[in-house]
């Protein structure tokens, strides 16, 4: 059943569009002044330590799950209302603080750009993921392959932080706050691994019990050239498990410099070129068990406190790379002149920029609402918002980036050109890391596990028709469908009034993506998961649904207390729910029809005859058989 998540009766609508303009009345607040400057420490010498101390950010209770929930066709209408992570004195004090970062005759590295959350006592500035975000537009605009690696380093400073050792952050937090020594993550492997685990570098337990040996060889370390630490996944396998499949992992923070690690050659690479990536190979390199980050065979825990925050620092420099392109093509319709006249009297042109700024706002207001659930709830669920973020910011880049040579022409590809440089940082970008087509497959796997479990009844009863006829029968009969969907909880009493249309597309898209996702596990049950096809498509209808959650709540507020611009950026939200909407049905329908009234199992076909062919193999047109 679809239903309806708030913590309140039903509201007058004028009463909750006051609420959504004063929101931050119910986000969290600061109960201490915004900063108190300068207290004073000493270390027993005659230097004095001057600390700056920074109020805590005050955390809600933790909610259920925003989009995991919809799922099974939940929303919490209060996560509909954009979030105001910061109070007035924290933005004010955030706003000072990044305007030397955006002094053009600055110096990044100078700046403390690799101690941005590490703890105040360290000479860190623990900024909370809504302020680091802030300030990463700052250094994703002026030096997009420092944005990557300061924010990896950060991001495994803050692990640190959490889960090290006493000793290790006594010892390393403070040269790492310095920029003194930075760390990189080694998590990728050219090679499957064998045996069983889940990561072909291994750690063994040495005989006494007291550190681990390292053995295997990571790939695409991001300037691993110059990393003095790495952050290093490994399978673990105890002396008495080594004859047993184990696919525990360990997170260790590894010496670059110790005996038995030895870094490649830097790989040649598109774009980024102030950015190495190296391989780094392991051979019985001894580990203390004080270098452990969080507990043995834990590590999947970290790594998955890792990616939510790289995923979603990551797509905010991916859209401060978007920024540059729209700018410069704006720029270049504006000055380049047709037989007709200029190309933005194109109407074609005009389309693909408008949509190229809609997809940027789209984009921003993902980033913010997923730092927002972040900051302002205490161990919120929110891996699937971040992951779903970066998947949309990805291919919305990917899609920018290529726009130029539809209308630009050879000259976008002339070498040193504005164009061809983004497109080689944004290409280079894009492949780096993760793929996006892992991160749909842990989208829908999650919503669909999430939803599996809370509507396993319906499910077994959908594939088990001959001994359930009356629930067969009263499915037959139902009226709610992916085709003529019904509105189940009003959600434009939860948006401004001009943005009715968006709320009722939203609330249709929830209803599509739960009656889909319950037609494909009775389909297929728990074989969904070898079902790619049908994965992605999940996927992606949870990413623009998601995507028009946040564009719709962010117009609101915008609307709601007047900012500049407020009524385009309704106009664009309405705009970009119609589309997403419109998208949602074409994938939901193909979900419910399955591989053989869609094209997957001719696709399917084709593709194994070309691996049984190895290769395209069909005969050249002007053949004959005679």
């Amino acid at each position: 059943m679809l239903s309806l998540a708030r913590s309140g009766g039903t509201l007058p609508r004028l009463l909750h569009h006051c609420r959504a303009a004063l929101s931050a009345n119910f986000r969290p607040k600061s109960t201490v002044p915004s900063q108190q400057q300068q207290d004073q420490d000493y270390d027993g010498s005659s230097d004095e330590i001057r600390i700056n101390t920074k109020p805590q950010h005050q955390r809600l209770e933790k909610r259920g799950p925003l989009m995991k929930n919809m799922f099974v066709g939940v929303v919490d209408t209060d996560l509909l209302v954009y979030p105001e992570s910061l109070n007035r004195d924290e933005q004010a004090r955030c706003v000072g603080e990044r305007e030397p970062f955006e002094d053009g005759g600055r110096a990044l590295g100078g700046l403390g750009v690799f101690a941005l959350q590490s703890p105040l006592n360290f000479g860190g500035r623990a900024l909370i993921e809504t302020e680091l975000a802030y300030f990463n537009e700052v250094i994703g605009g002026r030096d997009l392959g420092l944005g990557l690696v300061a924010g990896q380093h950060n991001a495994i400073v803050q692990l640190v932080t959490r889960f090290g050792s006493e000793g290790v952050k006594e010892r390393l937090l403070g040269e790492l706050s310095g920029g003194e020594s930075t760390v990189s993550a080694a998590l990728f492997e050219r090679e499957a691994p064998t045996g069983g685990t889940m990561f072909g570098t291994v750690a063994t337990l040495g005989a006494t019990n007291q550190g681990w040996l390292l053995n295997g060889e990571k790939s695409f370390v991001l300037d691993g050239d110059r990393a003095l630490w790495l952050l290093v996944l490994a399978s673990t396998k105890p002396v008495e498990q080594m004859n047993e499949l184990d696919t525990t992992i360990t997170a260790f923070l590894v010496d670059a410099n110790a005996n038995g690690v030895k870094r490649s050659e830097a790989d040649e690479t598109l774009g980024l070129n102030g950015v190495k990536q190296v391989s780094v190979s392991f051979k019985n390199v001894e580990v203390s068990n004080a270098h452990i980050i969080g507990t043995e065979g834990n590590g999947s825990q970290v790594l998955v406190e890792l990616l939510k925050s790289t995923r979603v620092q990551t797509s905010v420099l991916g859209v401060q790379q978007m920024k540059k392109f729209l700018n410069q093509l704006t720029k270049y319709c504006i000055e380049t002149k047709t037989g007709g006249g200029h190309l933005m009297d194109i109407e074609n042109i005009r389309e693909e920029l408008a949509k190229a700024s809609a997809a940027i706002y789209a984009a921003e207001s993902m980033i913010y609402m997923t730092t927002g659930l972040l900051d302002d709830f205490d161990g919120q669920d929110a891996e699937m918002e971040a992951a779903i973020t970066k998947i949309f910011t990805g291919e919305r880049l990917l899609q920018l980036a290529l726009l130029p040579l539809k209308f630009v022409g050879p000259q976008a590809l002339v070498q040193g050109s504005t164009f061809e440089q983004l497109l080689r940082d944004s290409l280079q970008f894009f492949g780096n890391g993760e793929t996006l087509d892992s991160i749909k497959f842990y989208v829908a796997l999650a919503g669909l596990q999430h939803a599996g479990s809370s509507t396993h009844e319906t499910i077994r009863k959908d594939r088990n028709p001959a001994m359930n006829p009356s629930h067969v029968i009263s499915r037959l009969f139902e009226k709610n469908t992916i085709d003529t969907p019904k509105q189940f909880c009003n959600l434009e009493h939860f948006l401004h009034p001009s943005l009715d249309a968006a709320a009722h597309w939203i609330e249709f898209s929830v209803v599509r993506l739960k009656l889909a996702v319950e037609c494909a596990l009775s389909r297929h049950g728990t074989e969904i998961i070898q079902r790619h096809i049908e994965l992605v498509r999940v996927a992606d209808v949870a990413v623009l649904l998601y995507a028009m959650v946040a564009t719709a709540s962010r117009a609101s507020r915008s609307y709601c207390i007047g900012l500049k611009h407020a009524d385009h950026e309704i106009q664009l939200a309405n705009t970009f729910c119609r589309e997403a909407s419109e998208r949602v049905h074409r994938l939901a329908k193909d979900l419910e029809q399955g591989q053989f009234v869609t094209n997957d199992a001719n696709y399917d076909g084709m593709a194994r005859y070309l691996f049984r062919q190895k290769g395209y193999c069909f005969e050249h047109p002007i053949a004959k058989n005679f």
